[in-house]
């Protein structure tokens, strides 16, 4: 692949900050703002006072942030618990006492405090939701995740993000797990190619911390258990990331929601 050919290839998977504002629904200063308080970096910047660009990864930081700072976390907050430096105990208080509308906040903050060890199986509930899909074929774990941003660069490019689900997942059968489908959270009113309304369903999941080479594993582990509770598999895997690349640079404080869809 020739330079120029590389270079296009970089400059479509970067939003400019105007872009990404209206993508996510909040204003340009507020990015400044975050970048100001040493949460963000813009990936490209043209000249000194020039525009900022920002790719994937990025979008999904400032959306995270976002959501914690609607929650009610203070901006120092937010980057001490993405620091680590925080006790968590306070914060998951304060949530708590929002339940009906944090529900997703508070099950991550949780999450994130709990210890690996203490991940338990349990049954689950996976909203109904509309999302932008595109299909793959990839084995390796770093053209999966760069099939994942191409693709949600295309979605929130053309419908924007829905802040009320997770941000993105992908699927795949157990049978075939190199051929997936990346799934984008978009809008309710959202209709043209690519875009699914996808139904309510129950799943048996687990939240996996660690790296996302070692996921295999905690699907084998709900494998195991539906086949030893004798339940009927849909035969579809989701997986959900709720913290990765984004927010942390140490593989084992990522985060991911493994659930196995049930008939």
């Amino acid at each position: 692949m020739s330079s120029n050919e590389e270079n296009g290839k970089s400059e479509k998977r970067l939003m400019s900050i105007g872009e990404v504002s209206k993508a996510i629904g909040i204003t340009r200063r507020i990015i400044l703002n975050y970048e100001a308080k040493g949460l963000l970096l813009p990936d490209k910047k043209e000249g000194t006072a020039g525009n900022r660009y920002y790719t994937p990864d990025s979008i999904s930081l400032i959306r995270s942030i976002r959501v914690l700072q609607n929650l009610g976390l203070s901006l120092d907050e937010i980057s001490s618990y993405y620091n680590g430096s925080t006790d968590l105990e306070p914060l998951i208080e304060r949530l708590e006492a929002l339940r009906d509308g944090l529900t997703q906040s508070i099950e991550k903050l949780k999450q994130r405090t709990a210890s690996p060890a203490a991940s338990v199986i349990q049954f689950l509930t996976l909203p109904a939701q509309t999302v932008y899909c595109r299909k793959g074929a990839f084995n390796g774990v770093e053209e999966r995740k760069e099939f994942l941003r191409e693709v949600f660069m295309e979605a929130i490019h053309l419908y924007g993000s829905d802040s009320s689900m997770r941000m993105f997942f992908i699927e795949y059968n157990l049978e075939h797990p190199e051929e997936f489908t990346c799934c984008i959270s978009v809008p309710p009113a959202s209709k043209g190619e690519h875009v699914v309304h996808l139904p309510e369903q129950k799943a048996l999941g687990i939240f996996y911390h660690g790296c996302y080479e070692s996921l295999p594993d905690a699907r084998r582990e709900l494998s195991a258990y539906a086949a030893a509770q004798n339940l009927s598999l849909s035969g579809t895997v989701r997986h959900t990331y709720l913290e990765g690349p984004p927010q942390h640079k140490d593989p084992a404080n990522f985060i991911t929601q493994v659930a196995l869809v049930l008939q």
